[in-house]
């Protein structure tokens, strides 16, 4: 997968889990009589999705640091080919 599939296949679980999280607490708040809007209902709404994310999201999670680290070691791979190229060349 690519880095830039994994980075957003991660962000719009936690994005969705965010917004799924404002909608339930916004509704078991009105429900239970006791209205959450404004600032707690989405510092509550990013609490609960962070807990949720790291629960739900940890296969997306690990997909996106294997990307990192596959284009990490690609590009260590390369500098380390180029360098030898350099060592190698003659002297002008």
């Amino acid at each position: 997968m690519s880095t830039r599939r994994a980075w957003l296949t991660y962000t719009l679980g936690r994005v969705g889990l965010f917004v799924l999280s404002v909608v339930l607490l916004w509704g078991a708040s009105g429900l239970l009589g006791h209205p959450l809007d404004g600032l707690p209902l989405l510092l509550a709404a990013l609490l609960l999705s962070s807990v949720l994310a790291f629960a739900l999201l940890k296969a997306q999670r690990e997909a996106f640091a294997a990307s990192l680290h596959a284009g990490r070691e690609a590009r260590a791979a390369t500098a380390a080919a180029r360098r030898a190229r350099l060592d190698d060349a003659p002297p002008s």
